[in-house]
């Protein structure tokens, strides 16, 4: 058996005969026995599109009538939707879904660029590793110490004037 899909306008006047504060729940309940009348249905689910329409001016005051779409399954379950109600649902559902993918994919490539960035990093270090290795193993092998490991003998430089060192030995004021 396939989906039976109807519209309908409900009159709502005849929650205004009940008490102000119960209003809203009997227009739901008016919904619901509607739907179970004209739809010949086991059970009915309200939307909460029809909710909110029912109770957006308070719960004293709903509207006097209603135009709803009720969608009967095959498992004798009446869905009442506001007009369009479903398909901005699934729109939004859509555009979720594909706000997460999109956050999912850019957090890849974001990984993707630091392990490359890592990479990088250790490819270079292992390069500079590298060249380090031939100056210590040329030494060995070579026998001979490239200019640039080979230093100049060290001079001390005294920052006391050699006069002075001379008059302050006791060697050199005995003569």
């Amino acid at each position: 058996m396939a989906n039976l899909e109807r519209i309908y306008t409900i009159p709502l006047r005849d929650a205004y005969e009940h008490p102000r504060n119960k209003r809203g729940k009997r227009a739901i309940n008016i919904i619901q026995a509607f739907a179970l009348r004209h739809m010949k249905a086991d059970d009915v689910r309200v939307s909460e599109g029809v909710n909110s329409n029912i109770l957006r001016d308070g719960i004293e005051k709903p509207p006097r009538r209603i135009k709803v779409r009720m969608v009967k399954g095959d498992d004798a379950l009446v869905r009442v939707w506001l007009i369009g109600e479903e398909e901005k649902i699934k729109a939004v559902a859509d555009k979720k879904k594909k706000e997460q993918e999109d956050k999912k994919k850019t957090e890849e490539q974001a990984k993707k660029a630091a392990d490359a960035k890592k990479e990088e990093a250790k490819k270079a270090a292992d390069a500079k590793k590298e060249a380090a290795k031939p100056a210590s193993t040329s030494v060995s092998a070579g026998g001979a110490t490239p200019k640039a490991t080979q230093s100049a003998p060290a001079v001390q430089v005294s920052s006391v004037p050699a006069a002075k060192t001379a008059a302050s030995t006791p060697s050199a004021a005995k003569p």
